[in-house]
C-alpha cells in the first residue's frame, strides 16, 4: 500500500471552531497534570499545567507550554532551569493551589532545592530538573523545550489526570 501526503500551499479562510466545542472536544482527552518550578534570584515560583510531553530520548528532552503572562514564565526566562512535578493522585489541592496566584504557594508545600536550584515538591510521582533548550511563542503561549539533566520516578504513586475539566486521582 502507497501511502501520499499532499500539501496545498494557500488554503482558503475557513470559519473557526466556537472555543466551548474546541474545549469539549479536547477535554475527551486526559491529561497529566503537572507543576512547573523555578527559582529566581531566591524566590521560588511554581504553576499548574496540563500542556506537557516528553519530547525526544536522546538528548532527553521535555514539552511544556506556558501561558506569556505568567510570572512562572518570566522567571524561567531570566534563570534558564526548570523542574517538571509530575503530581501524584492524592495531589489534586496542590495542583488547586497552584492554579492560583497565592503569594505564598510554597509554604503551603513540602518542597526542596533541585539540582539546578528549582523547588522539587515531594510525594510527587516523578520529577524532571531541566535547563532550557529552546522556545518557541505561538499567539498566547510559549512552548519550553528543556534538558533533562536530572530525574527521579516512584511507579508505586498513581498520577493525577485531568480529564473533562475535572481532577481524576
Amino acid at each position: 500500500m502507497t501511502r501520499t501526503t499532499t500539501r496545498v500551499s494557500s488554503l482558503e479562510p475557513t470559519p473557526m471552531p466556537d472555543p466551548d466545542a474546541f474545549r469539549q472536544a479536547c477535554a475527551q482527552f486526559p491529561t497529566g497534570v503537572v507543576v512547573v518550578t523555578t527559582v529566581l534570584d531566591g524566590a521560588p515560583y511554581g504553576i499548574t499545567v496540563n500542556a506537557f510531553t516528553s519530547l525526544t530520548l536522546e538528548p532527553p528532552q521535555v514539552l511544556v507550554c506556558l501561558a506569556a503572562t505568567s510570572r512562572t514564565w518570566t522567571a524561567i526566562e531570566q534563570s534558564g532551569v526548570f523542574a517538571v512535578n509530575v503530581l501524584a493522585a492524592d495531589q489534586a489541592s496542590t495542583a488547586r493551589l497552584f492554579a492560583t496566584k497565592d503569594p505564598d504557594k510554597f509554604g503551603c508545600v513540602d518542597h526542596v532545592p533541585g539540582a539546578v536550584g528549582a523547588p522539587l515538591l515531594t510525594g510527587t510521582a516523578a520529577r524532571f530538573e531541566c535547563q532550557l533548550a529552546g522556545t518557541l511563542r505561538n499567539n498566547s503561549h510559549w512552548m519550553l523545550i528543556g534538558r533533562v539533566v536530572s530525574l527521579e520516578s516512584d511507579p508505586t504513586r498513581e498520577p493525577l489526570l485531568f480529564l473533562r475539566g475535572r481532577l481524576a486521582g
